[in-house]
């Protein structure tokens, strides 16, 4: 049994946020959504919340403040994340109850800095469905942003007693630990991460990285050597894995590991200066290091791995 599990008792851990988080918004949201006709006092009464809570209300938005759920999470995947929040500042008041349409207004104001109206917004849709899990998560990663560490853990702890099996759940309570400087609470939250999906290449990369930082190096190198493994087209995984084998002083495999890091990314600045570096060393004969050997070592299967480049990092 995995003791992280029991999260009421136990909670769980943050990490190292070596690469940042997907965009990708479900896919389900659509489906949870259709549109109700558009009326002059709906564009009136929205107008004015806007006008209340925003920064102020452009009035070329007007003729789009009661378009379809479809239409907001255009100008959103757009970037335009102002608009966004305007159109589904009118999407809720014509369909209150649907938790679907205060959750993209929770993401559109966030991303648009109105941290205090997406905070409303998520909530007003947890309200509506306590088991709303991107909510959740979503409010979770705003709390992180402002250093709420503890409101988000208690988001996250919520959604890991929902869904007990959601690697990402635990992924992000290991950010959230680690951020708050819990690092043995972060520990615990990626191996749980780990144990609910062993392919779960980001908990791999966070957990190795944070293990680097806290100079457990020999632990981090099979975590790096199989998230590099599994992807060899991230080049953050191989140059992570490049400083575990420095640390370690397996000079020239590292200097490998920066070279498959530029392979994958031509431009990778990072991996560009430690190249240089470890090429300017000049150490004593090394043992072989077999990077296929220590990912199935720790129990990876490159075969089989599954994308996890969606997750949240």
């Amino acid at each position: 049994m995995r003791p992280i599990r029991h999260v009421t008792a136990v909670m769980l851990l943050a990490a190292f946020g070596a690469v940042g988080c997907s965009k990708r918004e479900p896919a389900q949201a659509k489906k949870a959504s259709p549109d109700s006709a558009q009326t002059s006092p709906v564009l009136k009464a929205a107008a004015t919340v806007l006008k209340t809570d925003g920064e102020g209300f452009d009035e070329s938005l007007a003729p789009k403040i009661s378009g379809s759920f479809a239409d907001g999470e255009e100008a959103f995947h757009a970037r335009k994340y102002g608009e966004a929040t305007a159109i589904f500042e009118g999407y809720v008041v014509r369909r209150p109850d649907n938790p679907w349409g205060h959750y993209m207004l929770g993401l559109s104001a966030w991303k648009s800095g109105d941290h205090a109206r997406s905070e409303q917004a998520f909530e007003q849709a947890l309200s509506i469905d306590p088991f709303h899990m991107k909510s959740l998560m979503n409010e979770s990663r705003l709390f992180i942003d402002q250093k709420r560490y503890d409101d988000a853990i208690d988001r996250l702890t919520r959604a890991s007693e929902i869904d007990p099996d959601s690697a990402a759940v635990y992924r992000l309570l290991g950010r959230t630990y680690h951020a708050k400087g819990d690092t043995e609470e972060a520990i615990e939250a990626y191996r749980a991460a780990i144990e609910v999906n062993e392919h779960d290449v980001w908990a791999m990369n966070n957990l190795g990285l944070l293990l680097l930082q806290a100079k457990r190096a020999e632990e981090a190198l099979p975590l790096l050597a199989k998230a590099a493994e599994l992807r060899k087209d991230v080049a953050e995984f191989h140059n992570n894995f490049g400083m575990a084998l420095e640390h370690t002083g397996r000079f020239k495999a590292a200097a490998k590991a920066y070279g498959d890091a530029l392979t994958a990314s031509p431009d990778y600045a990072k991996a560009k200066k430690n190249l240089a570096r470890v090429e300017a060393v000049r150490g004593g004969p090394e043992e072989p290091f077999e990077v296929e050997q220590a990912a199935k070592d720790n129990g990876a299967d490159p075969e089989t791995a599954d994308d996890e480049r969606a997750g949240s990092r």
